[in-house]
Parts: C-alpha cells; structure tokens; sequence
C-alpha cells in the first residue's frame, strides 16, 4: 500500500474507531492505489518482470514497469546479448532499452525476451524508495472517500436503513444542506462524491511527473 491507515488520520487530522482503520486499509486504501496505477501508467511496487517483445528494426524499445532497478537479461532471436555502452545494449530507469551499433531484430514475432526488476518499495522493503507524492495523493483520496461515507452516515439514525415501501417509511436521509432559522450547514461532497473521479485534479497534478511518458 502506498499509504495506511495511520497516514490518513494524520493527514485528515482525525482519530477514527478501529473499524474505521479497518475499512479504510481494507477498502478505501487499495481503490485510491489502484486508481493511481492506472493514472501513471505502471505497477509501482517492486517485483521482478519477464516482458517479450517484437523486434522493430529501431534502436530503442521500451519496458512496461519503472523504475527499472536492474537487467538481468535479453536475448534477441534465442541469443544472450551483453549490457554496456560498447556491447550489445544499455538501458535507463525510465524503461528505455537502446541497442548500441545495431537495431532490434525483426526477424519474427516475439524474438526478444527481457528479464528485469522494476519498482518502488511499497511495504516489501525492496526497491526504491517510495517518492512522498505517493503517500501523500493515497492518503489524500483516501481521506477524501472517507468524509464523504461519514457526513452521508452521519445523517442515518442509528438503527438498520430501510426502503420505502407501501407499508414502511424510509429512514433514509441524504441532505446537502440543512437550516434552523438563521443556521445553516452545507454538508461538503455527501452522496455527490460517488459519482466524481476518485483522483482529483490537483492529484494527477502532483504525480504528473511520475507519469509514463516516451518521447
């Protein structure tokens, strides 16, 4: 996870019941870090990868997972090339694998196997270390998602919600405002938050850099 329960109390600045902790590295967590992987474009955690690639007679070919860690292999069309600026290829952490004083064979489909670690260290203790713009964004949302649950359920009386039926009323209540002559509340995000992007636009601002990007 790139963020904890923990982190999101200190950054909503709150203190919430154990089951509370519960849902959110249970439920709310994992939904706002998946939505950050697919917003970068790559896994993010640390692992080792196995990728097949077709040659396209250019120099450069490029990886799925970052930031690369290591290579520890690739063959091209069943032979074992070596690494360096002076042999067979070099490679960058941004994904990028060039062929030095050739092009990648197209010889025929799938004719390039690389093997190689890639990612940050989001709990495993292994791999980079996680930037901070991902524990913040995660933590972020999270809490988000959580606020909203709470000023919808903090509405509900405190027994089982019902539907409306042609014999029962509904104890249901969803308000975004509510008055008591001269006061009014306006409740932030309520049942409206469910139909928004999980990543909000200052979100994807902040992990903009760390977005896959060729050129």
């Amino acid at each position: 996870a790139f963020s904890t329960a923990a982190d999101v109390q200190t950054f909503a600045l709150i203190d919430v019941h154990s089951d509370l902790e519960t849902h959110l590295t249970n439920d709310l967590i994992p939904l706002v870090d998946d939505a950050i992987r697919e917003y970068v474009g790559y896994d993010i955690d640390y692992a080792s990868h196995t990728e097949t690639l077709t040659g396209n007679q250019t120099k450069e070919l490029f990886l799925e997972q970052r930031p690369v860690i290591a290579i520890t292999s690739v063959t091209e069309d069943g032979s074992t090339l070596t690494q360096g600026n002076q042999k067979d290829y070099v490679w960058y952490d941004n994904g990028r694998l060039r062929r030095v004083g050739s092009r990648w064979s197209f010889a025929y489909p799938d004719n390039i196997v690389v093997t190689y670690t890639a990612g940050y260290d989001t709990g495993g203790g292994y791999g980079i270390t996680l930037p901070r713009a991902f524990r913040y964004v995660s933590a972020r949302a999270s809490a988000r998602l959580l606020e909203s649950e709470l000023v919808l359920s903090s509405q509900q009386e405190a027994a089982q919600i019902v539907g409306q039926t042609s014999s029962q009323v509904s104890n249901f209540t969803a308000a975004d405002s509510e008055s008591m002559g001269d006061y009014t509340v306006n409740y932030v995000g309520n049942i409206g938050m469910s139909t928004v992007s999980i990543l909000a636009g200052s979100d994807m601002q902040i992990l903009g850099k760390f977005r896959k990007n060729f050129f």
